[in-house]
């Protein structure tokens, strides 16, 4: 993506005059719903309270195109689907004109003889198979009324209003007299019953797209940068250069993450707008949130850069990393404060410091930690091959990554045992998707397809090692390395699995999808199995060849899938 002097100059003066102009419409009070319902009416009284509201246009009663029109004390409908939505916005207009009236007595006590003090309770978080909920007793049960029948007594008297008794201190009444100067993600808590808004539903999306956009834009030009260079050939005075490969890749990355942390750490403030100590730290938080997520987008950029042949590639690869990772940050986000598995992603953490003003380290770890160790594998990887070899010629995308396995493994510390535990993070995040992406869909349906998926997955991370070795020929093709190696890669795979589990896992690992990730506590047997279907696909390659890699690995994976179902036999047939 090549931009001319004359095309930046052009797109700048295009934002300038766009800036321009919504200021200027903002001063006019102009809105797309202006005048967009019809009155005929003779009363002046009545005129001037519906005239108050832009979208009324009010007309004599000898009016015949009106919406509405009012004769003594009724309202007559011209009959239209318009004319109801225009009934229902007039009725509106009275309660806020009766709201109105009501306050300026400044006597709020009796002119509002109901009025409700809102709580919000926190929803049970319980990670059951069936998306069940178990009853608390202490918290949903009313033992002075002697009420245990749920939220009916509980709920009604101590939770949503007081007696008419009751009067409003002035930090309430403040509260209430501030309602309509309430900024968008503000929730009330004190209203009267006209007044009263359910709080907006699916927030997170909102905070999500306010963080993911600068990301999405300043890594577009971040992978455009590198293929450009590329295709351009100008990469190769830097590679002439006395420079290491991840000194290049390091001053050509920072620029564009400063950039964007810098961005991000401007909507943290606006969002916000601390004015003490602790809701600074709050708003550091959310950059700390924020921060392994845009080191994702960045090295699923830098790769897709150094992968891609062409622009059109890099853009497909682009958009294919962009909507995979948005489902991962997204979808989970939208239960926050309901199911635990909202946990999986980082914006739920960013809800949480908006809400509640702090988070535990234990479920910032759960979320951020594969994206961190997937962005740093990844940078790994990328500069390994940025060199000339990768970066100007036209090898597949299997092929390069083939190129990155065995560099890895032609390491002083590479082995196929230490592959299979760096691979642990990219397994993690994978599974999670499928978490993600299977979480919907109903029971056992979604468990039986999460047992094959991440069945598939595991089996490709241990055994890529091994068919990289066999196809690039880095060791003798004998039968006792074809053992050792499915051997090692199967033992270091169990290993990084425990590990991981034990770290991160814990927030779910009372789930049937925590169940198939981790397998429970049990040690000799899943070694076995995992060395086991590790020799299928070792041994099948060394008997046959690396070009049959692709059916002894679904042979593996079939093994594997039906010692995870007979495990999980209780929750699928039970």
């Amino acid at each position: 993506m090549k931009f001319s002097r004359r095309s930046v100059l052009a797109i700048l003066f295009t934002l300038l005059l766009l800036a321009v102009v919504s200021y200027a419409v903002s001063l006019t009070g102009m809105n797309l719903d202006q005048k967009i319902y019809s009155v005929a009416s003779s009363s002046p009284a009545l005129n001037s309270i519906i005239a108050s509201d832009d979208r009324f246009d009010v007309f004599p009663t000898d009016s015949q195109d009106a919406d509405i029109t009012i004769a003594e004390d009724r309202a007559y409908l011209s009959g239209t689907k318009k004319s109801i939505a225009a009934a229902d916005a007039l009725e509106k207009v009275f309660i806020n004109y009766r709201e109105t009236v009501l306050s300026s007595y400044n006597d709020i006590n009796n002119s509002h003889p109901v009025w409700v003090t809102i709580h919000d309770l926190d929803r049970p978080e319980s990670f059951q198979v069936l998306g069940s909920v178990t009853k608390n007793d202490d918290q949903y049960s009313d033992t002075e009324n002697g009420n245990t029948d749920g939220f009916g007594e509980h709920y009604g008297n101590s939770v949503m209003g007081k007696r008419a008794s009751t009067t409003i201190s002035p930090e309430e009444l403040e509260d209430l007299e501030n309602t309509n100067s309430k900024t968008f993600f503000e929730r009330q808590t004190i209203a009267t019953p006209s007044n009263f808004n359910p709080p907006i539903p699916f927030t997170a999306i909102l905070y999500s797209f306010l963080f993911i956009f600068p990301i999405y834009f300043v890594s577009q030009f971040y992978s455009s940068s590198i293929m450009e260079e590329r295709t351009n050939r100008r990469c190769e005075l830097l590679l002439v250069a006395p420079l290491r490969s991840r000194d290049i890749v390091l001053g050509k990355t920072m620029p564009y993450i400063f950039v964007a942390t810098l961005l991000l750490s401007i909507i943290s403030l606006y969002i916000k707008s601390p004015s003490d100590l602790h809701e600074l730290g709050t708003a550091l938080a959310m950059i700390a949130v924020i921060l392994p997520v845009l080191l994702l987008f960045f090295s699923l950029s830098f790769i897709a850069a150094i992968f891609s042949r062409s622009f059109k590639e890099l853009t497909f690869a682009m958009v294919f990393f962009s909507v995979i990772v948005s489902g991962y940050i997204f979808f989970p986000a939208m239960f926050a404060n309901v199911h635990t598995v909202s946990s999986i992603s980082p914006m739920t953490l960013i809800v949480n410091l908006i809400e509640k003003g702090d988070i535990s380290f234990g479920k910032y770890v759960f979320s951020t930690l594969p994206f961190y160790l997937v962005a740093l594998s990844l940078y790994s990887f990328g500069t390994a091959i940025f060199r000339e070899e990768d970066l100007f010629s036209q090898k597949t995308i299997p092929e390069k990554v083939v190129d990155c396995i065995e560099i890895f493994l032609s390491s002083r510390w590479g082995s196929v045992f230490a592959l299979s535990i760096v691979s642990i993070p990219f397994v993690y995040m994978a599974q999670l998707m499928l978490i993600v992406m299977l979480f919907n869909l109903p029971l056992p349906y979604s468990i039986i397809a999460m047992i094959i998926l991440s069945a598939l997955v595991e089996e490709i991370a241990k055994s890529i090692g091994i068919y990289t070795i066999m196809k690039r020929r880095l060791k003798p093709a004998d039968l006792k390395t074809a053992g050792m190696l499915a051997l090692l890669a199967g033992g270091g795979f169990f290993f990084g699995e425990k590990l991981v589990s034990v770290i991160t896992l814990a927030p779910i690992a009372s789930s049937a999808f925590g169940s198939v990730m981790t397998m429970g506590a049990l040690l000799l047997i899943p070694l076995l199995l995992h060395v086991t279907t590790t020799a299928v696909t070792s041994l099948g390659m060394h008997f046959t060849g690396h070009r049959y890699y692709v059916f002894f690995l679904l042979v593996a994976t079939a093994i594997h899938t039906m010692y995870n179902t007979y495990l999980l036999r209780g929750i699928l047939f039970g």
